[in-house]
């Protein structure tokens, strides 16, 4: 490495703002969400630029649930909400998210997260889609959280 090169490393790595968050928080995911829906950021498309503040968004409901949901509820409610939030989504969830649902230990909480975003009232078309049917391990819960289909 050039003394040129070193210089530029290592007065980088000294900057320091003390006034931005170190981790990305409910409060920082809304600003950004703010920002990229009401600033142009070049080089992005309207579309890209859109579904960026979409994983945004997603980010910050996940972070907003951290504390009572493990990690693996986390990854599902993260994939899940860009499921729904897509465009092209076609049929149920991938295995993967439903195999972090299913070792998740926050399904009940997990389950009732899912229904509030179909505003309650999950019916079997909704359950099958997010694949609930794989991973609630509790029949009771699975049966009072999803509703038949009319």
């Amino acid at each position: 490495m050039t003394a040129s090169r070193k210089e530029v490393h290592s007065s980088y790595a000294d900057f320091s703002d003390d006034s931005e968050p170190e981790a990305v928080t409910e409060e920082v995911a809304s600003s950004l969400k703010e920002l990229l829906t009401t600033k142009r950021i070049p080089l992005l498309t309207s579309r890209e630029q859109f579904r960026l503040a979409d994983i945004i968004e997603c980010i910050g409901m996940v972070e907003k649930h951290r504390r009572s949901i493990d990690d693996n509820a986390g990854r599902f409610l993260l994939f899940f909400r860009q499921h729904v939030l897509s465009e092209t989504h076609k049929g149920p969830i991938s295995w993967r998210e439903i195999i972090w649902a299913f070792h998740s230990g926050s399904q009940d909480i997990l389950v009732d997260l899912v229904s509030r975003h179909f505003s309650g009232k999950m019916m079997w078309q909704h359950a099958k889609e997010c694949g609930v049917f794989m991973w609630m391990s509790d029949i009771n819960a699975l049966v009072r959280y999803t509703l038949p289909c009319r």
